[in-house]
């Protein structure tokens, strides 16, 4: 009989089986984790700055009981840069290790490498083996990371009679890794047509790539014909907005108001008022400014005010007037009121609701009155358009989105009854591919005569990059009587690129345009046949076929780009058709803050059915130095089908001038900021002269109150028959109020005061000066404190944060770094500025030794008693230094490279400083000079 108690043998052998596997694995862990032979790099992540030397050691440690001989250490590829690294074989006894220099420059190609990772192959041998094995480090870039987006000119002058202009968008890569980017660009107001409105592009390190945007005038504000369009640069490789820039455009028009900016309130949390005094005698004052504040715990609100009153007259005007109000995730505004993204010009006066649905959905509900301004009486407030409309959003921002719109407007004026819808929708097929399709309905009817018309757009963006190819390809087209922005147009632009070499591009580009638009009667008189004064006509075209070749060379950038082009255009009275050979060449560089583009185009082109062909030529330079820019532009004879029109000299040559120049400045320590712009134009073909200066000035007289000024003075004069001349000035002066910046509802103000606490006990006293112009941190938000040491973080939501501060000339925190949000907050942060301790390494020769040695890169160590250890490296003056605090140190060097008399010193670091030098001397191992007297 067994006793009860007793194990049964099955379980005794799983037992066993599963304690052997763990041994088992225990020790293949131990031989994993203790290796015959370990190499890695002393460093995991290295910092670097571009034109910096820097220096990594490839630790090799011999834990084996035997001797291995190290034959070869190679990097992986042919770094560039690449100045030293061990290439002579030695042995290594048991147990010995050795720290082996590989040292880089980071140059302009090395910061260009696409992989961060440098890697070293090691091979060696032992009695019974032999091994090869591979180590590596990471380097971290110290680089600019953003995509500019700009403009080779301030403003932007668009011809509204012209079907299409074109701008230039300059897109360069100030970073050194290659990206994949998209460019989206947003009317503001709406009423601009562009094409492409989004665009991908693969830029090489300190690649700029030159991008031409189509532009048509669909509505146009007659008040104010200015527009802003924004352009934002997204990395596709983590969905980041890397770059933005507002590109001014000017419309050009013969009724425009002066010393309106391109956006009529600028700036915020402020208020101004001014005086106006113009020439023409149009004086008036002019308030401006807007506000945040709280309404509610969960409620905060947003005012914006623009008013002018006319002092002879006693008229006044309200405009750019609204009033937001946002409680959690919706959002009421009354006023003046912008509608986006409706294929249909909206804005006016009345009120906009939106809300989010969710994470990813948004619905905007709008009513307006087609009226600039909101109240007043200098202008007669006649009828306008009423509008209602509704917008829906939706998508996860990354992959997939789009929006759908719908707008009804009743335009009692024009006696016409229209609706618009429309819907577009973007998505990535792959990281680097992304479609984009768009579709919509329209309605129109007259009001008198009853006439009506349907419409329908669509359209279908591809852009991809595929391998060293680049696809884009944008098409959209619609009907005559479509009633959205792209009214009859069709357009098509094929471009296929090939990335040739990193620094080498070539394209094909296929164009082609057209705008015939239909619209309805004029409801004011009744329809008759064959009479068309009371219907509206025009046609426009352009069609181009082009190729093109850019070189990247350093800082210079090389376009030539021939294409063959026909443009034409007609309406009731005449038409014109123009066919064009072209040659474009572009030449930029940016050479440090100095920036310099050169385009030219030459055309052999011949008008209508014309036989004689003619020459022509028009070229823009521009310069630009930090913040002052020149921009000339020449041009001779016709190069577009526009000047055909007043093209009719017997001998068919004219020329055209002229130069632009604006400098944007900040002196006095910021306190006085401004911009002043000048130009001039000739034109020989519409026989008159244009000149113009404007400036703009704010003077801070104290941290919340500024002076500002504005003067504009403008010149014609006509060299036609019988021609006229004049000039006009204009001038403001006001004073401007900052209010501070409001904190919304739920959100904190954290306030901080950085001091140097000179006697160590975290009181700011007398005699202790404030810090300023200090970076600080709070977590990933960045502020620099002002001339009292302070800086203020505005809408912190409640949470921990870590606060760091730069830390200039070796000074540290006296305070624990992490922070409790839950209030506001106001702290004085006392640092203590370390005590610098300086070293170097001296070499003793032997008489005859005219070896040189490099103890570059060599590192030193400062051992606190708390075993605390600091390093430094010796720089390419065998010197050394410390930021330590007071203290006993041990400073030592462990290098065998040379045998030093001294290799560890004790040296005691006071508040009142440390004044002598640690000096190591050193002497080259194994040599011996031996001299032979004669």
């Amino acid at each position: 009989m067994r006793p009860q108690n007793e194990i049964p043998a099955s379980v005794l052998r799983r037992a066993a089986f599963f304690l052997a596997f763990v041994l088992l694995n225990f020790s293949f862990a131990f031989a994993q984790e203790k290796k015959v032979v370990e190499i890695h790099f002393e460093n995991e992540t290295v910092t670097v700055e571009k034109g910096s030397t820097f220096t990594n050691f490839l630790v090799i440690q011999n834990n084996s009981s035997e001797e291995i001989t190290i034959q070869n250490i190679m990097p992986q590829e042919k770094y560039p840069g690449l100045l030293l690294y061990p290439k002579s074989d030695f042995t290594l006894g048991a147990g010995q290790s050795k720290r082996l220099p590989v040292k880089l420059i980071a140059n302009l190609e090395f910061m260009k490498l696409r992989s961060n990772e440098i890697r070293f192959n090691i091979s060696y041998t032992a009695s019974t083996y032999a091994q090869t094995e591979s180590a590596s480090f990471f380097v971290k870039k110290d680089e600019n990371k953003n995509i500019a987006v700009y403009t080779a000119s301030y403003e932007n002058f668009i011809n509204p009679a012209e079907p299409h202009s074109s701008i230039r968008l300059y897109v360069e890569n100030q970073g050194y890794s290659k990206r994949t980017v998209k460019i989206d660009l947003q009317s503001i107001p709406d009423g601009l047509e562009m094409i492409p409105a989004q665009q991908t592009l693969s830029l090489e390190g300190l690649e700029k790539q030159m991008v031409e945007i189509r532009i048509a005038v669909r509505k146009q504000n007659t008040l104010f014909p200015e527009f802003n369009i924004n352009a934002v640069a997204t990395d596709l490789a983590d969905n980041e907005i890397v770059g933005s820039n507002t590109v001014h455009l000017v419309i050009l028009s013969n009724n425009r108001q002066i010393a309106r900016g391109n956006e009529t309130v600028s700036g915020s949390n402020f208020a101004e008022v001014g005086y106006n005094e113009n020439s023409s005698g149009f004086n008036y004052l002019q308030l401006r400014g807007n506000t945040a504040f709280a309404v509610a715990p969960n409620m905060s609100a947003r005012l914006n005010l623009g008013a002018d009153y006319f002092l002879e007259e006693g008229r006044y005007n309200l405009y750019d007037t609204w009033l937001e109000v946002e409680r959690k995730n919706t959002v009421l505004r009354v006023g003046n009121i912008n509608g986006n993204d409706y294929d249909y010009a909206v804005y006016g006066r009345g009120g906009k609701i939106s809300t989010r649905l969710g994470t990813t959905g948004q619905v905007e509900i709008l009513a307006v009155e087609n009226n600039f301004n909101l109240y007043g009486n200098y202008f007669q407030q006649a009828e306008g358009s009423k509008m209602a409309g509704a917008k829906y959003s939706f998508g996860n921002g990354k992959t997939f989105n789009g929006k759908a719109s719908y707008i009804f407007d009743h335009d009692p004026r024009f006696g016409v009854d229209t609706q618009v819808a429309n819907a577009v929708s973007s998505f990535l097929i792959t990281e680097k591919q992304s479609v984009r399709v768009e579709a919509g309905l329209s309605h129109e009817k007259g009001l008198t005569n009853k006439d009506e018309n349907a419409g329908a757009s669509m359209g279908f963006n591809y852009s991809g990059t595929l391998g060293k190819w680049d696809i884009q390809s944008d098409n959209s087209f619609a009907t005559k009587s479509y009633a959205g922005l792209k009214r009859g147009s069709f357009f098509s632009n094929q471009r296929v690129g090939l990335r040739v070499t990193d620094s080498q591009r070539a394209f094909v580009q296929y164009q082609n345009s057209q705008v015939d638009p239909e619209f309805l009667s004029f409801q004011s008189a009744p329809v008759q046949a064959g009479n068309a004064e009371n219907v509206r006509y025009y046609f426009n075209s352009t069609e181009a076929l082009g190729t093109g070749y850019q070189v990247s060379l350093k800082d210079w950038n090389f376009l030539i780009a021939p294409k063959v082009e026909r443009q034409k255009t007609a309406n009731f009275y005449n038409s014109q058709e123009l066919f064009s050979y072209r040659l474009e060449t572009n030449i930029g560089t940016a050479l440090g803050a100095h920036g310099l583009n050169l385009t030219a185009e030459y055309s052999y082109s011949k008008e209508n059915e014309n036989p004689d062909w003619f020459n022509s030529l028009k070229t823009t330079l521009s310069y630009r130095y930090k913040s002052f820019s020149l921009n000339g532009t020449a041009q001779w004879n016709a190069t577009n089908v526009f000047d055909l029109n007043s093209f009719y000299d017997v001998d068919r040559n004219f020329a055209n001038y002229n130069v632009y120049a604006s400098y944007n400045f900040q002196m006095l320590g910021n306190d006085l900021i401004g911009s002043f712009s000048a130009g001039t134009s000739y034109s020989e073909l519409y026989k008159n002269l244009n000149s113009n200066v404007t400036g703009n000035l704010e003077y801070k007289i104290s941290p919340s109150w500024s002076s500002t000024g504005y003067f504009n003075f403008s010149g014609y004069k006509s060299n036609a028959a019988f021609g006229s001349s004049g000039s006009y000035y204009q001038y403001r002066v006001g004073i401007k109020k900052y209010f501070a910046s409001a904190t919304a509802p739920g959100n904190h103000k954290v306030t901080v005061q950085l001091f140097e606490d000179k006697n160590y006990n975290g009181l700011l006293e007398a005699g202790e000066p404030v810090l300023a112009g200090e970076i600080v941190k709070l977590d990933s938000f960045v502020a620099m404190t002002d001339k009292n040491g302070k800086v203020v973080f505005q809408n912190v939501p409640q949470g921990t944060y870590i606060l760091k501060v730069n830390e200039s000339a070796g000074a540290r925190l006296m305070m624990d770094p992490v922070m409790m949000v839950s209030s506001n907050i106001n702290r004085k942060v006392g640092l203590v500025k370390n005590i610098r301790l300086t070293g170097k390494l001296t070499e003793i020769r032997q008489a005859y030794d005219v070896l040189e040695t490099d103890v570059t890169g060599i590192v030193v160590y400062a051992k606190s008693e708390d075993g605390t250890v600091h390093t430094s490296v010796v720089n390419q003056n065998n010197e050394f230094e410390f930021f330590l605090k007071d203290g006993k140190y041990e400073v030592y060097i462990e290098n065998d490279k040379y045998s030093y008399t001294q290799p560890v010193q004790t040296v005691q670091v006071t508040k009142e400083g440390f004044t002598d030098t640690v000096v190591f001397e050193y002497k080259k191992k194994d040599t011996t000079i031996k001299v032979k007297k004669f």
